[in-house]
This record gives structure tokens, sequence and C-alpha cells, in this order.
């Protein structure tokens, strides 16, 4: 082959492997089971429709989405005002709680998730992995459905396939796209919260 010749898919699969393996590390991940349904989709609908809408209950997540960016953007409005009127902050945060609730009892009814069994998972902020139903070729662009535990939390969220795993679990590893800054904060909070029972657990077995 000329050093013109364009690499092989191999090489170029194993590139894009490499380039995402850094930003993987700076992330915790943990090991963890949840609700997942996932689906192919082409490329150029991140960005231009949310991940929900690839789902036939796509309105329930979007609704969860719509009240964490609500959340997220009045996050610094309710900080001011607690530290300002502290019975007025506890009030907010109270209707915000009433709110919460309501959402998740909406989510409850909605059967098309539940009905899944949960499955076992490697979770971070940017991605996460897991055994897929049929192989799935890197670079392949996913729209994702989770449900995390025991909370059950909605998240539909785009991803990328960026490698798939030789040892056991032979799991396919998926990087999150196009992430926003609220799902980022439940992601996180999430993979927190998991590590804090596992420690838990390990010291009191």
């Amino acid at each position: 082959m000329s050093s013109n010749d364009s690499p092989p898919a191999a090489a170029e699969q194993t590139a894009l492997q490499q380039r995402r393996e850094p930003e993987r590390r700076e992330y915790f991940r943990v090991e963890d089971h949840l609700i997942l349904r996932y689906c192919a989709i082409a490329p150029d609908s991140v960005g231009r429709q949310p991940a929900e809408s690839h789902f036939d209950n796509g309105e329930v997540f979007g609704l969860m989405r719509e009240l964490r960016e609500i959340d997220h953007e009045n996050n610094n409005v309710l900080r001011a005002l607690a530290e300002h009127h502290r019975e007025l902050g506890q009030y907010l945060k109270g209707l915000n709680r009433k709110i919460d609730l309501v959402a998740l009892a909406l989510a409850g009814l909605d059967r098309a998730p539940m009905a899944q069994a949960p499955r076992s998972v490697s979770i971070s902020e940017m991605g996460i992995a897991f055994v897929a139903d049929e192989p799935l070729a890197i670079g392949t662009t996913l729209a994702l459905e989770l449900v995390l535990l025991p909370q059950r939390i909605g998240l539909a969220v785009y991803g990328e396939v960026v490698a798939n795993r030789d040892e056991e679990p032979a799991r396919s590893v998926i990087s999150f796209l196009q992430l926003r800054d609220s799902e980022r904060q439940v992601l996180a909070r999430h993979v927190f919260q998991v590590q804090v029972i596992a420690r838990r657990q390990q010291q009191n077995p």
C-alpha cells in the first residue's frame, strides 16, 4: 500500500479508540445496574432532535429533561434567595421536591422501560459500557434511554460506540455525545451515590 492510500478500517477504529481512552479515564467509572434501551440512529440526528424522540415513550423522558433544565437554570437564583430568606428558600425547595415526586410517579406509569430487566453496566459521567444484544460496530451512533436505579431517574442521551472489549464481559463502550450540564450533574451525583453505597457494603459485609 502506498503512503497516499487511506488506512484500513481496523486502523481507523484503533485510532478512534485511542483518542477516546484518555477522555474516559478522567472520570470515575462504577459498576452499576440500570434499565437500558438503545437503538442505532443516523449521526445527523444528534443536535437536531432530542434523544427521547427515537423511542415510543419520549414524552415522559422529555418532561423529565425539561424539569431538569428548569432546575439547572434556577439553581443560582434559589441559592441566593435561600441565603437572604431562609424560610422562602426552604419553601421553594419543598415545591421542587413535590414536582420531582410527581414526575417520578408519571415515570412509574410508563411501562416501556420498567418492563426491561436491569442490566449490568459500567458507567461514568462521560460514557457507559454494556453487553449489547447484537454486535455494535465502532462509530455507530446510538440513542439511549437510561433509568437510574433505585431513584428511577430517566435520561435520554446520544452516544457513539468507541470500543468493543474482548475480555469478559464483552462489553461495547459508548461515549456520550453533547450532554447537557444538567444531565452531566445527574450522572455525577448517581456515580457518587453508587460509590458511597459500595464503600458502605465493603465496610459492613
